[in-house]
């Protein structure tokens, strides 16, 4: 997977390997267990999903699972080897499946051929799986991948209303549910759907409330009360307003993390070396409204 995506789609994904590989797959698995992903003999790869798996007529298989967020010219060598390595580690010739989730036409090659070696793998596009696999689930995670599927027949804007209407049908609890809308954003970026997303979930007043979170009001609180124990050595004022910074740092790095995940945290930073705190609460504000994490820099690069 490529990098910018690698560490939260896997967080995504991880909750619905199992629904892919049911409805997307057509494997009917009984029992599956995951299985150690870094694959180590003179050189070492981490895989996405290695899972052993248990088929309903019995039979028991190595499931190896690949998410691909751009297209790699050189994919089929990558599962070739992939192959070897699980085939020597476990004993077991591995299932093979890749997932492209890009927005770009596909062009990977799924097998490869030559004089001495044939091999392939089975290769996925999931702009080609109707969007409707997953939109009407009971499971947030399934609502959120369908983000990545085909939604021609609904258009954009409809699409987008009905997955966030979904989650907030599927998902009361408001803290959870921004995580879950911050997860669909993080994805959407990969169909060119982020500025829509943002747009519908404002329109719908989901956007996240940081002010009603009560690990932000309780960062709040000890900041200000770590600044009345530090006024009565360092005066008052300076105490409480070194209080109230620490509470708006708290308060922003939770937004930033509930929002936009690492890429988001990575600004702390750079957020850190503000110490006005109109600064701070106009920044805290931008987190709310903007789009995306480029316009939280350009803020920051005016201010820093």
């Amino acid at each position: 997977m490529s990098k910018q995506y690698d560490k939260i789609l896997k967080e995504i994904l991880r909750d619905v390997v199992d629904t892919l590989i049911t409805k997307v797959i057509g494997l009917k698995v009984v029992k599956s267990t995951a299985i150690e992903t870094k694959l180590q003999i003179t050189n070492e790869r981490e895989a996405d999903f290695i899972l052993q798996v248990e088929l309903e007529d019995g039979c028991k298989s190595i499931l190896h699972i690949e998410f691909q967020a751009a297209n790699y010219s050189k994919m089929v060598y990558r599962e070739l080897q992939y192959w070897t390595f699980i085939s020597i580690i476990h004993g077991i010739h591995p299932m093979q499946y890749v997932f492209y989730i890009g927005n770009e036409p596909l062009t990977m090659k799924d097998s490869l051929t030559t004089e001495t070696t044939n091999h392939r793998y089975n290769l996925i596009d999931m702009k080609f799986i109707d969007c409707e696999k997953f939109l009407y689930s009971n499971r947030p995670q399934e609502v959120i991948i369908s983000i990545l599927c085909n939604y021609q027949k609904k258009g954009a804007k409809i699409f987008i209303h009905e997955i966030l209407e979904r989650l907030m049908e599927l998902v009361p609890e408001e803290t959870l549910r921004g995580k879950y809308i911050r997860q669909v954003e993080v994805l959407s970026q990969l169909r060119d759907l982020q500025q829509g997303v943002c747009k519908e979930a404002e329109a719908m007043a989901l956007v996240y409330d940081l002010e009603k979170d009560v690990r932000f009001k309780q960062g709040r609180q000890r900041g200000m009360v770590e600044g009345q124990r530090r006024g009565l050595l360092e005066g008052q004022r300076r105490g409480l307003l070194e209080g109230q910074r620490r509470g708006l740092l708290e308060g922003i790095e939770l937004g930033l993390e509930l929002k936009y995940g690492s890429a988001g945290v990575e600004l702390m930073s750079k957020v850190r070396i503000m110490h006005a705190l109109d600064e701070l609460e106009e920044f805290k504000s931008l987190i709310k409204k903007a789009g995306s994490v480029d316009e939280l820099k350009e803020f920051l690069g005016k201010c820093v």
